[in-house]
This record gives structure tokens, C-alpha cells and sequence, in this order.
């Protein structure tokens, strides 16, 4: 099954691929025989500073990045979207011993002789309190789905993990990626505050050193790494909030990577000598949440016609520069689960006007449909910071003034969009985006018990609030099911959904651009959700 994947991966990555430029394709070119020198401080620049350095407590990019110098999992994917060993000696599976026959028991062998940043021992003792972490509910962790099922963690000595689930889990291996220090934290009293969540200790490539608010991370090198000492003495994760400046610092040779350059800058920093422009495919899937709640969006006429009257194309085109794939769904073109549409939607304006009608909105005075009185008018609510997002709205806001309906932007600050005003549902609509995982579970972004709420204390991610009986019972069994034929399925049926009853506008498929010395060696961006840092400590400087 894992080599089905796995082909699969690399067929959908090629041809999602074969629209970029050869020049921008891969990363750059290592001369054959190259010699890494030992040493050397890299500095990375990044638009987005973290709101904590425990991965656990957030969603934020930033975040993540940071955790992946500092943190490990029990496994990790590699760049080719396969499964590796991290504090695991071996990925579990049913061929070697790692899972039972009913799929309910697995068994992580943990790595020996592996110690925490400040020396103490890691053991399996640590999986299980995280995991403990995790299930706390004072603890503001972003989603214990996969967790909650787990019936108990038992440790028979101190390298071994046995999970217990209470029924077959198909995704087990996205579980883990994190493991906390049970030494450190196992008696502080407010998890959520513990000063560890702004200078952590991890087993990862890379100590904590120092948070320069609003200004840089410095990391500087784990010398007891049990992967190798990393070839860089220390790590600058720079905060650099403006693209104008990131491209000053690039020509000034300031900054040695960014992550995540804007699509409107690409051809300046191709233009920089010494820096060369690498275009990947991601998963990442930007889509306009809408809010179920609010009467205006309970009629599927009225989702169906702002979806038919917005081109994602155009979008991807004239504001993207074409570093993007169209999304018909919430799974990637990466993913095996993808569904693929024989005849992609496109935009319909003579449709859309032709649903609202048959709902009973007609154009006023103005040409703002009106329906008893009441104006199609709403907000279209964006955290800020980046500037294709802002664009992409003020477009979809010109597309549906086409068919009559008012939309009023609203940008706002990137951590209360994400801590407030999703969580809170207090929107219209949203735009922003997600990660797909690998795995294509999406029970916690549809499922209706993980619509946030005071009743479940805001667990979950389902924002738009979807409430459809046949998608809960296709998103408890996706979790259930062993063959992969028949997942597959369930995650098509969950597609077909998604364009049928329109609870969200599917947009596009980011394309990444990184902006990287030449003289770096050893940096391989990962399209899935391990994220470029997945093999920093081999990173280097060419002689």
C-alpha cells in the first residue's frame, strides 16, 4: 500500500510540475563532488513571526518552521512524500511487526541513546506524556483528532511505544510529529503559559538560543544530534515582514533562503546575482470559507452562484503569475485521494445570475441583488500580510460585483483571524488557506462535531460550520477503513460533496517560491507537509 502512495505521489508531482519553467524547477544544482564546508551561519527569512515555539499550541507557519529545527517526531516524509523513521528506528507496519492484524495496536521501537537539548534522556516515557499533553483539555493544542482515539499508551520499557486504538485509525503515522519533554513540563501548572513555549527544548538539529521580538530567532547548533551533527554552526530565523525588504536584504546578500516569496516579486529575484528562483509544487489550498450560520449563505443557490461567478484562473494567471494549480476539491494533486474532474468548472456569470433569480434576489436600484428588502452584501474577512491574498480578494470582490452581489474586504492582524475570528466563527466569509496532509483525512475540517463551540471548547476546524449527515458518516469511516481502494472512494464522495453542496469556495494549489544562494548546498524543498526544513542539518556552504 505504501508503495502505491508513494508512485502515486511522484506521478501527480511530475505533472503538477511540468507548468513551471525547467529553470525554476528543481533546486539549485549541486556540482557533482562538491565539498560542504563545516560551519557557517545561515540566515532565513520568513514574513511571519511565531505566536509560540510549541507546535503543538498553534497552526501558524511559523511556527512549524521553528519546530522543525528544534523538535522531532516519531516519523517524518521525506521530499518524495514517503514515510521515514525520525525518533522511530522503523516506520510500523503490518510487514515488519509494527501493526496487528485488526490495525487497532502499533508499535514504535524508539532510537536509543537520543537526549533532549539539555542532556536528559529521551525515552518512550515522553511519547505517552505528550500524547497525555495533548488529551488535557486546559491545553490549547490545535486538534487532538486521531488522539482522542487512542484508548492508552503503554511503555514495557523505555524504547518501546505501544499505541492502543479503540478502532482501526488509517491515518496513524500523521500522529506524533511532536514530542514534548515530559521532565520539563509534567508539573507545570498552565500549559498554555509555560515559559518553555517561547524557549523550548526539543531533540532536533538545533538549540534555542534567543527571540528577538520581531526581529529574529537565533538557533544555534545540537552537537548531540542522533541524525549527525548539523554541518551549520547556527541558524538565524529572520522576521522580515515586507517584501521590499526581503528582496533588499536578498541583494545585499543578507539572507541566504526565503521561503515563500511573493508571486509579484518573482522576477526581481530571479534578476539577483547569486540567487536563484526554486518553484515547487505545494499543498497548500487557499479556499473562501463560507459562514452556514449566516442566513444569506443557508441557501445552496446562493454558494453555487458566488462560486460559478468567481475565476480562480484568472487569479492564478494575472496575480499568482501562473505558480499555482486550480482546486475543484479540498485534496491535493499531490494526494491519491485527489478526485479528478473530467470537465472543470468554469466560470459562469449567466448562471449564477440565473440561480439567484430562481431564490427569489433580483437587482435593485443600484444593481445589488435584493431580496424583501435586504442587499447581497457581505464582508470577505483576510488576515494581512500578504499581499496576493489582499489582491485575490479585492478580485473575487470585482467578479461577484459582475453578478450583483456587494463585498466589503476586510483585512485584519494574521493572529487574531486565526485565534479569534475562525475559531469564533465571527465572519461572513474567509479566505485564507490550509495545508492538505498527506494522509486525506479531513474529518476535522468537515465532520460536524468539529464545527468550534463552547460546547466542544472550540475543538475542531470545520469554520464554515457544514452540517451534512452523509459527510459525517463518510468522514468517521475514511478513518476506519483498511483498503485503500475503498478510501479512495470515500474521499471522491467527499469531493463530489464539497462541489455539490458548496460550503467552500475551492481556489487554488499554492506553488512555493524559494529564493536560495547558489553557494547553499544540500537544500531539497518538500512539496508535502514536512516543509523545506525536513533535512536541515544536512544543509551547508560549498567551498
Amino acid at each position: 500500500m505504501r508503495r502505491l502512495i508513494i508512485l502515486l505521489l511522484l506521478t501527480l508531482l511530475m505533472v503538477v510540475a511540468a507548468g513551471c519553467s525547467p529553470k525554476d524547477n528543481n533546486p539549485p544544482a549541486e556540482k557533482k563532488n562538491v565539498t560542504i564546508q563545516q560551519g557557517g551561519q545561515l540566515k532565513y527569512g520568513s514574513m511571519n513571526e511565531p505566536n509560540t515555539l510549541n507546535p503543538l499550541l498553534s497552526d501558524l507557519l511559523a511556527t512549524a518552521e521553528v519546530g522543525k529545527l528544534v523538535f522531532n517526531g516519531l516519523v517524518t516524509v521525506g521530499e518524495k512524500g514517503e514515510w521515514l523513521p525520525d525518533l522511530a528506528v522503523n516506520v510500523p507496519t503490518t510487514a515488519n511487526g509494527g501493526i496487528t492484524a485488526d490495525g487497532r495496536t502499533v508499535t514504535y521501537r524508539l532510537r536509543q541513546g537520543v537526549t533532549w537539548h539539555d542532556g536528559a534522556p529521551f525515552t518512550a516515557d515522553d511519547v505517552k506524556f505528550t500524547w497525555q499533553f495533548i488529551m488535557n483539555r486546559k491545553a490549547n493544542v490545535v486538534s487532538r483528532a486521531g488522539y482522542d482515539r487512542i484508548v492508552s499508551i503503554d511503555t514495557p520499557d523505555k524504547y518501546t511505544v505501544v499505541v492502543k486504538f479503540r478502532d482501526y485509525y488509517a491515518p496513524y503515522l500523521t500522529l506524533f510529529g511532536t514530542i514534548l519533554p515530559k521532565h520539563i513540563l509534567e508539573n507545570v501548572s498552565d500549559l498554555n503559559k509555560a515559559p518553555f513555549n517561547r524557549a523550548p527544548i526539543g531533540t532536533g538539529p538545533f538549540k534555542f538560543k534567543e527571540w528577538q521580538v520581531a526581529e529574529a530567532l537565533v538557533l544555534v547548533a545540537n552537537p548531540q544530534y542522533f541524525q549527525g551533527k548539523p554541518r551549520l554552526d547556527s541558524f538565524i530565523y529572520k522576521i522580515i515582514p515586507d517584501q521590499s525588504l526581503i528582496l533588499t536584504q536578498l541583494k545585499a546578500g543578507e539572507l541566504d533562503i526565503v521561503s515563500q516569496i511573493a508571486f509579484s516579486n518573482l522576477e526581481q529575484v530571479r534578476a539577483i546575482e547569486g540567487i536563484k528562483a526554486v518553484i515547487s509544487p505545494t499543498m497548500v489550498w487557499e479556499h473562501m470559507d463560507f459562514n452556514l450560520d449566516n442566513a444569506l449563505f443557508q441557501d445552496a443557490n446562493v454558494r453555487k452562484a458566488i462560486s460559478m461567478a468567481i475565476d480562480s484562473q484568472a487569479i492564478i494567471t494575472n496575480i499568482l503569475k501562473g505558480v499555482a494549480a486550480p482546486a475543484y476539491g479540498d485534496q491535493s494533486p499531490l494526494s491519491w485521494a485527489y478526485n479528478p474532474v473530467s470537465q472543470p468548472p468554469v466560470r459562469d456569470v449567466k448562471t449564477a445570475r440565473e440561480l439567484l433569480a430562481q431564490s427569489g434576489w433580483k437587482p435593485g436600484t443600484d444593481g445589488t441583488m435584493t431580496k424583501e428588502n435586504k442587499k447581497m452584501t457581505f464582508t470577505l474577512t483576510v488576515p494581512n500580510g500578504n499581499k496576493q491574498r489582499e489582491l485575490t480578494a479585492q478580485k473575487i470582490a470585482e467578479q461577484l460585483k459582475e453578478i450583483g452581489i456587494a463585498v466589503e474586504v476586510r483585512p485584519i492582524d494574521g493572529q487574531l483571524f486565526f485565534n479569534e475570528v475562525l475559531k469564533g466563527r465571527r465572519f461572513d466569509t474567509a479566505l485564507y488557506a490550509w495545508v492538505a496532509g498527506v494522509d486525506p483525512d479531513n474529518f476535522n475540517l468537515w465532520n460536524s462535531r468539529k464545527i468550534p463551540g463552547p460546547g466542544n471548547g472550540y475543538d475542531g476546524q470545520n469554520y464554515p460550520g457544514w452540517r451534512n449527515p452523509e459527510v459525517d458518516k463518510l468522514t468517521d469511516l475514511g478513518l476506519k477503513t483498511v483498503d485503500i481502494t475503498a478510501r479512495k472512494d470515500i474521499y471522491f464522495r467527499i469531493q463530489d460533496f464539497i462541489r455539490e453542496d458548496c460550503p467552500v469556495v475551492p481556489l487554488y494549489f499554492r506553488g512555493n517560491i524559494d529564493a536560495v544562494k547558489t553557494s547553499v548546498a544540500n537544500y531539497h524543498p518538500n512539496s508535502v507537509p514536512a516543509g523545506n526544513l525536513w533535512n536541515v542539518w544536512q544543509w551547508g556552504f560549498a567551498k
